[in-house]
């Protein structure tokens, strides 16, 4: 494997470590109610 690649996979790896740790952050959020919240305190701020 040239050094590009494995530089590629490295990087790549990563970016999908990111989103999944992005996906789980945001269930955790909505989940746990602080959108609602979130979403009322923008409405009342309009």
């Amino acid at each position: 494997m040239s050094a590009l690649t494995i530089f590629a996979s490295i990087i790549a790896t990563l970016i999908l470590i990111w989103a999944v740790w992005f996906v789980i952050r945001l269930i955790q959020y909505i989940a746990s109610g602080e959108y609602e919240v979130d979403q009322r305190l923008h409405d009342i701020c309009k």
